[in-house]
């Protein structure tokens, strides 16, 4: 009788791990990419739509592409894309990863909207700048609630969220390096609001941007990675973020995957205890 046991043990296990496996395969055929942002992730400035880093992921990782994303949109312009457009709530509703590329043009309107004497102004009071504080209290804000409304929308989708860089790292006119200092000011604090977001979901990860263009531009500068604007990622700088974020969807495609066999286990254990 106690060997029956064990044989049925073994099967009733066998068939749990067999059948959470399949569960997991189901739910990862879902062959969507849906990308929202801004100027970024629409890829202006790039000629050929397969140079686009959201293109590059899709045709390498063969995933079928939505690609929302606006040039010029802030933080609060993609909060309202995910709460009101009702094309971009169905292609986020599909997809099983989705990218964000959003913030840059919410510190780049300080640009906009400064002169010289006003930038000067602000780099001199620091962080304890009001506009500056308003500016970051604005994007943590915005970045949770677009959270939220893609939680909502999608409980179980792969997130990667893209860090925001510096395009001006490595330029040489004096207005530049004004903005470049003015940026650099509160790079850390801007960084760290994307990784605290992060930690608050285990199925979303960071492509590092930020990190990885400094790292670059501290060896050669990064004139090479941003087209002639300063500004947008030149087709080599579309090339390394897609490698990043399909770094980031391998990182949280293998925490996925942990869990799936942790819960596997949790049935085999619970499956032998039945017949103990």
């Amino acid at each position: 009788m106690c060997i029956v046991k064990k044989i049925i043990c073994v099967f009733i296990s066998a068939l749990m791990v067999v059948t959470s496996t399949m569960t997991m395969f189901a739910e990862t055929k879902k062959d969507y990419l849906a990308v929202i942002g801004d100027s970024i992730a629409y890829g202006l400035g790039i000629e050929n739509k397969d140079d686009i880093y959201g293109n590059i992921v899709a045709n390498e990782r063969d995933y079928t592409l939505t690609n929302d994303a606006v040039n010029g949109y802030t933080t609060t312009d993609v909060l309202n894309l995910v709460e009101k457009n009702e094309k971009a709530k169905t292609h986020l509703k599909q997809a099983e990863t989705i990218v964000i590329s959003v913030g840059g043009n919410d510190f780049l309107q300080l640009r906009n909207n400064l002169d010289l004497s006003e930038i000067l102004e602000v780099i001199e009071k620091g962080k304890d700048s009001k506009m500056i504080k308003n500016m970051l209290k604005t994007v943590k804000q915005n970045l949770r609630s677009i959270h939220e409304n893609i939680r909502e929308l999608n409980p179980k989708a792969k997130i990667v969220l893209q860090t925001v860089y510096n395009p001006f790292l490595g330029q040489s006119d004096k207005f530049t390096e004004l903005l470049c200092q003015l940026v650099e000011m509160f790079r850390e604090d801007y960084t760290q609001i994307y990784y605290d977001e992060a930690k608050t979901d285990s199925n979303m990860a960071i492509a590092d941007v930020e990190e990885t263009f400094r790292t670059y531009s501290n060896s050669t500068g990064n004139t090479s990675l941003v087209q002639n604007d300063y500004i947008h990622p030149s087709v080599k700088g579309h090339r390394i973020i897609a490698d990043l974020v399909e770094e980031a969807m391998d990182d949280v495609h293998k925490a996925s995957w942990s869990s799936v066999q942790k819960s596997a286990n949790a049935l085999v254990r619970l499956g032998c205890r039945m017949f103990e």
